[in-house]
């Protein structure tokens, strides 16, 4: 998520806005919260927004791969949400669960590559269902089905768009490819912003490759899905050819030569690629661990009534993996927005709504945080930080100002962790992290050379070599830029030799993709690529000659084929 600072939008932005998916998570939250309130249970349609949250997650995926999606996002829910009720009232209980809860769906969402919003949500669903049932207002059993019920509702809600459209998500994605390549193509020669027009066509093909694959359209015999994989190769071809090696401003995965969709990798071995430590998703989930730990520990001496609110603030900030100057921008957003946002349950709350009222509060706010999100974080912030206290708050009587005092304190506190958690945990980490990944690619490359030399690039374990290649230099341009940012003085000896080893390994795939039987000669390739991950594994950046004398030999025999 890019963070933006706040101007008045324009008609064109108005236009823009994700209003389909704005509309779905309405009706997610407002169906059953609709329903119950004419039944005379209003709480209990509050509550139920808890899983409603499920219609955030998958919005643009293909059919078969959104639904397991949202299935296993609502099983979560419901998981988390009776860890969190059964446990309500206990507070080292809740401080561990909250924790283990966050580390868990932090790591799980990176190394899936789940997306927005990732793992708050489920913090946010086992702190709401603790607070709950420990001031009395449900019973523990009470919070689950409702959250059941929720996400429930929310499953075929998040699917509505795919009946009228039923392969909408594969068409989208690639109309999406072909307009960025255009844009990049028709730059003119010595644009400054090749580069970034570049990053986005390449971000966009392999999008739109993925989404092909996930729906089933890559090996699928229909007219229409054999017409939208030729659209899009003809797109990346006009893409690739643009590039000529030595003068492209993005040698990331993203603009690979080999013109083929390899597949995604089985959840299990995505986790397992991610354990490998160091990598983002383990970091990520390790600040997350370390901030809702401390937050929670001083809320809890604070004895603090909303406890989980601090903790749920700190991985707010830190969940989303992000170098260190994004971050400390959402801390800030956080801050304000929040601030913002407890003004507004305030007034809301001043007003005293009646059910009715409330119902169409709560349906507005989860519509607007949908809008807001991909725009204008402290925006979002600020109808995030309402629409959870009135869910939190259903069923209570008194003054709302004991309430609103709290929140601005524990959210203080787990603002101030966040940001003491990004300056003093893993600052180093960095640039090991860059110089793991480019051992990774290179380690990679050798093994799909390996299938190269033997002939069998093209069985499945061939395939899964390439794709593994591919997968490893995804997350080498990630955590390039990141170790930019965080760590320059470190990271910019490892920069010309990372850009190389990025061309070695588009060389790789083009290779791999033209190969067609057993080729000799690369053996020697082979041996050098796995010696200098090696060496960088040791802390001893590649030569930058030596990589580029690599990719010449390997030119040599895909040109005799």
């Amino acid at each position: 998520m890019r963070e933006r600072t706040w101007r008045v939008p324009t008609r064109e932005d108005l236009r823009s806005l994700a209003w389909p998916t704005a509309l779905r998570a309405a009706a997610a939250i407002g169906i059953p919260l609709t329903t119950a309130t004419l039944l005379g249970h209003h709480d209990f349609g509050l509550m139920t927004s808890t899983g409603a949250f499920t219609v955030l997650y998958g919005a643009g995926r293909p059919a078969r791969n959104r639904v397991r999606l949202l299935v296993a996002v609502a099983l979560g829910f419901v998981v988390v949400s009776a860890l969190g009720a059964f446990t309500a009232g206990v507070g080292w209980a809740a401080v561990a669960l909250l924790t283990a809860v966050g580390a868990v769906a932090t790591f799980v969402c990176h190394a899936l590559r789940v997306g927005i919003p990732g793992a708050f949500f489920f913090i946010m669903v086992a702190g709401v269902a603790g607070f709950i049932p420990s001031h009395g207002q449900a019973e523990p059993a009470q919070m689950v089905l409702a959250t059941a019920v929720g996400a429930a509702c929310a499953v075929p809600v998040a699917l509505a768009d795919l009946l009228r459209a039923p392969a909408g998500p594969q068409e989208r994605a690639v109309a999406a490819a072909r307009s960025a390549v255009e844009r990049f193509v028709g730059a003119s020669p010595g644009d400054p912003a090749a580069p970034e027009l570049s990053h986005r066509a390449a971000a966009a093909l392999h999008h739109a490759w993925q989404v092909l694959w996930a729906g089933g359209d890559s090996v699928s015999v229909r007219p229409s899905a054999r017409s939208r994989v030729a659209e899009l190769r003809s797109v990346h071809r006009a893409y690739t050819t643009h590039l000529l090696p030595g003068t492209s401003p993005d040698p990331d995965l993203e603009a690979d030569l080999a013109e083929v969709p390899l597949g995604v990798p089985s959840p299990w071995h995505m986790l397992r690629r991610d354990l490998r430590s160091p990598t983002v998703a383990l970091s990520a989930a390790g600040r997350v661990a370390v901030g809702v730990l401390v937050a929670g520990l001083i809320a809890l001496t604070m004895s603090t009534d909303h406890m989980y609110w601090a903790m749920m603030v700190a991985a707010l900030v830190l969940h989303q993996g992000l170098d260190r100057r994004r971050s400390l921008i959402r801390a800030r957003h956080r801050l304000v927005g929040t601030v913002v946002g407890l003004g507004l349950f305030a007034f809301v709350s001043w007003l005293d709504l009646g059910p009715w009222a409330t119902v169409l509060l709560v349906v507005l706010l989860q519509g607007t945080v949908e809008l807001a999100i991909p725009r204008n974080y402290a925006v979002a912030v600020t109808f995030i930080t309402p629409l959870a206290l009135t869910i939190a708050t259903a069923g209570s009587t008194g003054t709302v100002w004991p309430v609103v005092a709290e929140r601005l304190l524990d959210t203080t506190v787990g603002v101030a962790v966040a940001v003491g958690v990004l300056l003093a945990v893993g600052r180093r980490s960095a640039a090991p992290m860059l110089r793991s990944y480019v051992a990774r690619v290179l380690s990679s490359c050798a093994d799909a050379l390996d299938h190269v030399g033997a002939g069998t690039v093209a069985r499945p374990e061939g395939r899964a070599a390439r794709r593994e290649l591919s997968l490893d230099m995804q997350d080498l341009a990630a955590v390039s830029a990141r170790a930019l940012a965080d760590d320059p003085g470190r990271a910019e000896p490892w920069m010309t030799p990372r850009e190389e080893t990025a061309w070695l390994g588009l060389t790789v795939l083009a290779h791999c993709a033209a190969a067609t039987g057993p080729a000799d000669g690369v053996g020697g390739a082979t041996w050098a690529a796995r010696s200098l991950g090696a060496a960088a594994l040791r802390g001893t950046p590649p030569d930058p000659g030596v990589l580029r004398t690599l990719r010449a030999v390997l030119h040599r025999p895909s040109d005799q084929t």
